[in-house]
């Protein structure tokens, strides 16, 4: 059985009875011209970032993605969604098997909180709740500018950040981009390889803050103990932080979880 998305209660979004929304186009982050002649009934997502834009906007949807890059064509033959919306780490080769085969699909811009946005504001449309799409936005753009307000006069300081066994998310990946947001250096670089991160190299970067997951079982009392962890600037100087890793993923609320990094790496910003 597919896992659904649904809305409780759900009930038509007001729009006004001058307002005509389809037909209408709207193009995605591939530059595809993604177009509905009316609202669609059934709607299919596949990523991160599409599951929590459908929950986000309380549209019903059901998840065809694998797991592993792919889409299940056949789940989506049955369906017969009028609406397929999926992330970015959907390859290329599945997302022009969905279009061969007659479906509208609409590939997210999630590697930022400005592509985010964007989203809300393209899939509000496309799936006929707009209302919710820009309510949801002006949350986010809210969120973003206070935090801007409160690091005006903030240095960025150098960051590592843990997923995991020292695993880490490179600077150009959208955790990568919310520490920037944050107001933070995130030392990995551009160039992140599967697996854990050398901690020679890591030391050589000299992170001021490390940041690691609230289920995360490093301590602070643990890095110390570590000869290959325990002269880091971030350890010696106590600079171990918890953050809720899920706030961190591709979707709306990531504007949550950039909150709550700003302030964790610039406390004084905060107070």
């Amino acid at each position: 059985m597919p896992f659904v998305l649904s809305a409780c209660g759900e009930k038509p979004e007001p729009t006004g009875v001058s307002v005509r929304l389809y037909p209408l186009s709207v193009r995605d982050t591939d530059g595809h011209l993604v177009t509905l002649k009316a609202k669609p009934k059934s709607i299919a997502v596949a990523g991160t970032a599409p599951i929590a834009l459908a929950s986000t906007l309380r549209v019903s949807a059901t998840r065809v993605g694998t797991g592993s890059g792919a889409l299940d064509l056949g789940l989506i033959r049955r369906l017969k969604p009028q609406l397929v919306l999926v992330g970015s780490g959907i390859t290329k080769i599945a997302i022009a098997q969905a279009r061969a085969l007659g479906f509208a699909v609409y590939v997210m811009p999630d590697q930022t909180l400005d592509g985010i946005e964007q989203a809300l504001s393209d899939a509000s449309l496309l799936a006929g709740v707009p209302l919710r799409g820009r309510t949801e936005r002006t949350r986010i753009a809210d969120g973003r500018e206070n935090v801007r307000t409160a690091l005006a006069a903030a240095e960025p300081v150098r960051v590592f950040i843990d997923l995991g066994h020292f695993t880490t998310a490179s600077d150009s990946s959208f955790i990568g981009s919310i520490i920037s947001e944050a107001g933070g250096v995130d030392v990995a670089g551009p160039d992140v390889q599967e697996g854990s991160f050398p901690l020679k190299r890591l030391r050589r970067l000299k992170p001021e803050v490390l940041v690691i997951g609230t289920d995360s079982r490093l301590t602070l009392a643990k890095l110390r103990r570590n000869p290959a962890t325990r002269w880091l600037p971030a350890v010696h100087n106590g600079r171990v932080v918890r953050i809720d890793l899920q706030l961190l993923e591709p979707g709306p609320a990531a504007v949550d979880g950039l909150r709550e990094l700003a302030a964790a790496l610039h406390p004084d910003a905060f107070s």
